[in-house]
């Protein structure tokens, strides 16, 4: 049986609102997991916080994992209850095969949600929070990911929220061409707008803040072809832009109602990558602004489109879900084959008294193997040799993925 357990709020069954109570920033993550870590909360855990999702997943584990979140968020359970979708076992691994491929993703088919994963993987071991279970899980989600992204051709499928909201500026605000855009944040959403827009002819000005945890910031920051200005200089001249983009991992807004609230608009359009959210919802009362946020940037259509391609995605991932089957199944023998081993070594460093290391390991192979002649039905024979020979031609050494 498979020990795994996650809890999760998505945009399938959360408003924005309801999902930014729950996100978490790096550092809120790592500070939550290093608190359930000490409380023995789990053997193994990890924190998944994106736009679009918020999600704990648990190994070794028997205590309330929505309680944790909320206890964390300082909010009532009984009130994001309704909100939240718990899975275990083979639930829990399919979930994660097909979130890492973006099948689950509002911009379905997206790129990022596969990095998203990683790095909540690079946390979680950061943290010391991670477990056997954990990294086995997360990294075949990963591969299987890859594998996903190299094999199957999403039609139409979007790479990434920026991608769709420079879409979207280009479906409201006509061609880009020399039309001047502001991306908000440096960070990379923020570095993959200004790419997306500077591809698009659109002349693009971008945020920087002066000092990065005190060292002076280098123009190689700055995508090519971006005019860069200083964060704090980001109001001076909001007027003159058609667009504005902004996706910053700031627990404050870039741009509030009052701060905007003197200056003229003629038709610019805003959009807010962030979750929370970078953008007062309030600026949709001024005059001349269209603001849009994560939640209005997906294509329902484009799931339709990709059926087939849906279908070979699951396909592949199949052949993953039974590798994982396989490796929690053989977990509860795991004691028997390090028992196995050790008295393989002991009987090998008896032998070293009088033979070579290599003859002594020789020998106690040996003896290993051909006691299966007495205690293994001859019907299994072939099968268990094949399966040996198999196994012994695996390269495990760097890998050290043997267990």
């Amino acid at each position: 049986m498979m020990d795994i357990r996650m809890i999760g709020i998505d945009h399938q069954s959360a408003c924005l609102e309801q999902r930014e109570a729950l996100a978490f920033t790096k550092a809120q993550a790592r500070k939550a997991l290093d608190r359930w870590k000490q409380e023995d909360a789990f053997s193994g855990g990890l924190l998944l916080s994106t736009c679009n999702r918020t999600e704990l997943w648990a190994s070794g584990s028997k205590v309330d994992l929505l309680q944790l979140l909320c206890d964390e968020k300082g909010l009532r359970k009984e009130t994001f209850e309704p909100l939240f979708t718990c899975r275990g076992g083979a639930e829990a691994s399919r979930h994660l095969l097909q979130l890492a491929c973006g099948l689950k993703s509002r911009i379905y088919g997206e790129d990022q949600i596969l990095t998203q994963v990683r790095d909540a993987l690079e946390l979680s071991r950061a943290c010391g929070a991670d477990d056997t279970v954990i990294e086995k899980l997360f990294q075949t989600a990963i591969s299987a990911g890859k594998r996903v992204k190299t094999q199957v051709r999403m039609e139409n499928a979007d790479p990434s929220a920026a991608r769709n909201a420079v879409l979207l500026l280009k479906k409201r605000l006509g061609d880009l061409t020399n039309v001047p855009c502001l991306v908000i944040g440096n960070g990379q959403m923020g570095k993959l707008a200004a790419n997306q827009l500077t591809d698009s002819g659109a002349s693009v000005t971008m945020t920087l803040r002066k000092k990065i945890h005190g060292t002076e910031v280098q123009e190689s920051i700055i995508p090519q072809g971006c005019h860069m200005i200083d964060y704090d200089e980001r109001l001076d001249h909001l007027q003159d832009y058609k667009g504005v983009i902004s996706a910053t991992l700031s627990p404050h807004f870039t741009i509030r109602k009052e701060q905007a609230a003197d200056k003229s608009f003629q038709r610019a359009v805003w959009i807010d990558l962030a979750v929370p959210r970078d953008i007062d919802p309030a600026v949709r009362e001024l005059s001349g602004v269209e603001l849009y946020d994560m939640d209005q940037l997906g294509d329902g259509e484009t799931a339709k489109k990709n059926s087939r391609a849906f279908k070979e995605a699951m396909e592949i991932l199949e052949d993953y879900e039974d590798e994982l089957e396989r490796w929690f199944a053989f977990r509860r023998h795991v004691e028997r084959v390090k028992q196995i081993s050790a008295v393989t070594v002991q009987d090998a460093c008896k032998r070293m008294e009088k033979l070579t290391a290599a003859e002594a390991m020789d020998h106690a192979v040996e003896k290993l193997l051909f006691g299966l002649r007495d205690t293994l039905p001859e019907e299994l024979w072939e099968r268990c040799f094949t399966a040996l020979e198999q196994s012994s031609q695996r390269d495990t050494l760097k890998t050290g993925k043997g267990r």
